[in-house]
């Protein structure tokens, strides 16, 4: 089978049209696009809106055999690769189009049976009421009619008629009820006819085994289904699940074009079924065999077939010229029956042996159907000749609910993931250019949040990518290489940043990230092509409309070209709609959260990701204010963290991937049944405990009086990016693993998370430092402190005061003044600290203010007091630097603050020294907590402050502060201080 484009020139019109070929079937909706032309035709040309296809009797339908190569694929899968597959993974391969893995079919399991136990006793009422004796068909028809009769919200005509067209959740829920109603129903109607009690299923085991047990098929000395029986009842499902466009599935179908309920398109495919032209003809070969009673009339049998005086049953296909593919595997599960004693096929076999070599048969291609031998399996099971139409339906009604669901979500609702990158992109590059252009703070907030909506959904899409190109057990290495580019961004954006807005300013980021993504934007219109699953296959089927490259396009125009081959045993998903569904409705990528253990990982990886984010957002201020670093060098100090990140992706993934192939090759499992949670966290779980560990080292080393060396606090930053990109990406390759078939739905709700997460985060950490401040204890503090000279005009004189917030004075709340230092001057930190008669000023400035050095005073002021808050507390120490002016004279009114008592500073009143002192606003300041660090002692009560006092000082040219009862409290050394 092949690929490719139909090229249709139309003579009326002159206009030419492409079809796309997939796998040797072209849409009959594709060809709507043929249009008559507009005037000088019959009017007759116009009522299909586009041309119209005549194919009596679906003599042309959407088949998946091939029998000139002897091959049926079930999209895409080989009889031999399903020929050990479960009932529960037909159901999903052919209705969702992907092989299950073992928790997706375990739930599956859970789900059908938690369905089978819901049916509602009315419907058991409703089956025994009625006559054993009777056909099943009438028994069948009454109970599903009984079921519907129950949940009349089923029923589109009762709600709403858009109940189930287009609504993902509604249909896959249908699906399961219908298939889980029907096996309870069937089970009723053979134990009621047999005189045999109903068993009720059970949760242990598979939908077949339950079949049996409700169906009163039991071994009598076990009292379970018989092995070997249920096993070949297991294999004649996968090979009856579907095939083609059936009767059953046309009247369903039929019947679902009204967008009805998958019950009322049941009763319609159970009363096609028992027709003799279809299933019944099961029923019809039994009495035939029975007619012709031996081998030996045989040939006189097939001469009253040649001479049209009788009919074959089971003889012959619409779909097939040659062997139908499903005999042979038929006679191979009639072996395990071991049916060699059975007259009535030693008869069938005769009669294909006389058949194959009469050349009446040959030359009309009439060869064996499956329901010729068939009808032995359901008879050797233990099933009533009469009944089997509806045990057929058992196993057909996988083939009739997948047909249903891609009749409600059509194909066409897909999107892939070329046309989202486009749209991404699109986004992102308008957005920087409008950001560049931009100095309204309310436009840039409004259109970084629409930036961010483009770039953000790259990152759900590479991982999509990933997920459709790499099987599992190379999943590690290529997730973690996709999410470089999401981890490596925090880490190169503040060094090419900081670059840009030294020297470009900071509109040149906007317009550097505008020019790079439409480099990036133009090769991928150009050359990537569709990958996703559910449009393109393996990527044998082509791409059309916006999911086909520029490439592929120019491609498909040259006259001469391959025809594309694709393998027998290639997967083919189902047309998928899911994605797009899930794309447009946030509300249905938001239940992912509320999935075990989906919402644990997806939260998980969010605290992962806003830690990340919350050191990022904080260290360019912590290097700042500690270290005095500039905007350059605060960029390049992210280095390390790249460097970890970039680490950590390489060799994580090769870790991951070796260790999945590990457990594999030890315990001997196959992939599909394989648990990924073991391999990936037996490598995650351990790097996950660690990753606090480097984040709880920079936390006790960040304070800003006694900083670590600068290059221990990269080593840090390094050490965490290095785990924290670890535990990230080996809990994405967990989630695409347990989501592989939903990989961009998957990662669009991790980056949701993600993104809110790291958000709040990033929002949070200044205020907290703002807050709390940088924590510092007495030690830390003693030493008189180091003032940066950064940022200052290098020929001015600048005056310092230190103060503390939280002093205590008897029962009254204060302000008290550690430190005043007038003739502040900017020198270079390895000149002038010693000289200072040389007078010499900072040379190394940038547009006339410092880069670099340190304030030293010139002249002594009220000398340094060293924080020292009382026993288990803190208090908040400011330091406010203001430029000093050439005339200025200290005022003589706060002579008092020059002894080094706390009596003497307690109650400084800031503002009227500002004021007084005619200093302005200050030009710098600096903000820390100073805890305890003390002798432990043991605790004494101390009364909360209920006022707050300044020492109330007359000074020329201010009005007093502080109350007239406070001013008992001015009595030196009359009350305790606690600063």
């Amino acid at each position: 089978m092949s690929s490719g484009v139909l090229h249709i020139v139309d003579s009326r019109t002159k206009q030419k049209y492409e079809i796309p070929i997939r796998r040797n079937v072209i849409s009959a909706i594709d060809l709507k696009s043929i249009k008559a032309p507009a005037a000088g035709t019959d009017r007759a040309d116009h009522v299909a809106d586009g041309l119209r296809v005549h194919d009596p009797g679906l003599q042309n339908t959407t088949v998946i055999d091939d029998h000139e190569r002897g091959v049926l694929l079930f999209h895409g899968y080989t009889l031999s690769q399903l020929w050990d597959s479960d009932f529960e993974d037909m159901l999903h391969l052919l209705v969702w189009g992907t092989y299950p893995t073992m928790q997706q079919k375990k739930d599956l399991n859970r789900k059908l049976t938690e369905q089978m136990l819901a049916v509602p006793d009315s419907v058991h009422r409703t089956i025994r009421g009625l006559p054993r004796t009777t056909s099943p068909l009438p028994l069948i028809l009454a109970g599903l009619s009984a079921y519907l009769a129950c949940f009349p919200d089923t029923i589109p005509a009762s709600t709403h008629a858009s109940l189930y067209q287009g609504n993902l959740r509604n249909v896959d829920h249908a699906v399961i009820r219908t298939v889980a109603a029907y096996g309870v129903i069937f089970g009723l109607v053979n134990s009621h006819r047999k005189g045999i009690d109903f068993q009720p299923p059970s949760q242990e085991n598979s939908y077949c085994a339950n079949l049996f047990i409700m169906a009163g098929l039991l071994d009598r000395h076990s009292s379970r289904p018989d092995p070997t029986k249920l096993s070949c009842f297991r294999r004649f499902a996968m090979l009856n699940a579907d095939h083609g466009m059936a009767l059953t599935v046309f009247s369903a179908l039929v019947t679902a074009s009204s967008l009805t309920d998958p019950i009322s398109c049941l009763i319609s495919a159970v009363a096609a079924a028992y027709g003799p032209l279809h299933f019944g003809a099961t029923v019809s070969a039994q009495r035939t065999l029975r007619e012709i009673g031996s081998t030996d009339k045989v040939p006189e049998f097939i001469e009253g077939v040649k001479n049209r005086r009788t009919k074959l049953f089971g003889y012959g296909h619409r779909s097939y010229k040659g062997l139908d593919p499903r005999v042979r595997p038929i006679q191979s599960i009639l072996k395990d029956l071991d049916l060699s004693k059975n007259d009535y096929l030693k008869i069938t076999e005769r009669i294909e042996e006389i058949a194959s070599a009469d050349d009446y048969f040959r030359h009309r291609g009439l060869y064996p159907n499956a329901d010729f031998y068939g009808n032995f399996v359901f008879t050797a099971i233990g099933f009533d000749p009469d009944i089997i139409p509806a045990a057929m339906l058992t196993q057909r009604i996988i083939g009739i609910m997948a047909h249903w669901r891609e009749y409600m979500c059509p194909f066409a609702d897909q999107a892939g993931r070329r046309p989202a990158y486009i749209l991404c992109f699109l986004i992102y590059i308008i957005s920087n250019i409008a950001l560049a252009l931009q100095h309204s703070y309310p436009a840039l907030l409004v259109l970084r949040a629409i930036q961010s909506s483009g770039s953000s959904g790259t990152v759900a899409l590479a991982s999509a990518v990933a997920a459709d190109v790499i099987t599992s057990v190379e999943r590690g290495t290529y997730m973690s290489i996709t999410s470089l580019g999401n981890i490596l961004a925090p880490s190169l954006g503040p060094v090419l940043g900081g670059v840009l807005s030294e020297y470009l300013g900071w509109q040149s980021i906007f317009w550097f990230l505008a020019m790079s993504s439409t480099i990036f934007f133009i090769p991928l219109v150009l050359l990537f092509p569709e990958t996703c699953r559910t449009i393109v296959g393996d990527g044998s089927i082509p791409a059309s409309g916006w999911n086909k490259s520029i490439l592929n396009w120019w491609m498909s125009k040259r006259p001469h070209r391959r025809p594309v081959l694709i393998p027998s045993a290639s997967t083919e998903p189902a047309p998928q709609p899911q994605l797009s569904k899930r794309m447009i409705h946030p509300l249905s990528t938001l239940s992912l959260l509320f999935h075990l253990p989906t919402g644990l990982i997806i939260l998980s990886n969010g605290l992962i990701f806003a830690s990340y984010y919350a050191i990022t957002a904080g260290l360019p201020s912590q290097l700042r204010s500690i270290y005095g670093l500039s905007d350059l060098n605060i960029g390049l100090s992210f280095i390390p963290m790249g460097a970890g990140t970039l680490l950590s992706a390489t060799f994580n993934g090769i870790i991951v991937d070796w260790n999945y192939r590990r457990i594999v090759a030890k315990d001997r499992q196959d992939i599909e049944n394989f648990e990924a949670e073991k391999a990936r966290l037996g490598v995650g779980g351990p790097v996950a405990l660690l990753a606090p560990i480097p984040i709880l080292l920079y936390a006790l080393t960040a304070p800003a009086t006694n900083p670590p060396p600068l290059a221990l606090t990269l080593t840090l930053i390094f050490t965490i990016s290095f785990t924290l990109t670890a535990t990230y990406n080996i809990l994405n390759i967990l989630l695409v693993d347990l989501h592989y078939t939903t990989p961009a739905t998957i990662m669009a709700t991790n980056n949701l998370v993600r993104c809110f997460l790291g958000a709040a985060a990033t929002a949070l950490v200044h205020p907290c430092i703002q807050r709390f401040g940088v924590r510092a204890t007495c030690c830390g503090t003693a030493d008189l402190p180091i003032i940066s000279a950064r940022g200052l005009n290098p020929e001015l004189t600048y005056l310092l005061l230190f103060f503390d917030l939280d002093v205590i004075y008897g029962m009254n709340a204060t302000v008290a003044l550690h430190w005043y230092q007038p003739d502040m001057l900017c020198i270079m930190q390895d000149t002038g600290l010693l000289d200072m008669s040389n007078n010499k000023r900072i040379s190394d400035e940038i547009n006339g203010y410092s880069n670099g050095g340190i304030l030293v005073n010139k002249s002594l002021g009220a000398e340094y007091i060293a924080p020292r808050p009382p026993p288990f507390s803190h208090h908040r120490y400011v330091y406010l630097l203001f430029t000093q002016k050439g005339d200025y004279q200290f005022p003589q009114c706060y002579s008092h603050i020059f002894p080094q008592t706390a009596t003497a500073r307690a109650g400084f009143d800031i503002q009227q020294f500002v004021d007084v002192a005619r200093l302005g606003a200050p030009v710098a300041g600096n903000y820390l907590i100073v805890e305890y660090d003390g002798p432990e002692i043991e605790p004494t009560a101390t009364a909360g402050p209920t006022t707050t006092w300044l020492r109330s000082i007359l000074c020329e040219g201010s009005d007093p502060t502080g109350s007239a009862a406070a001013k008992a409290c001015e009595m030196e050394g009359s009350l305790q201080i606690v600063m």
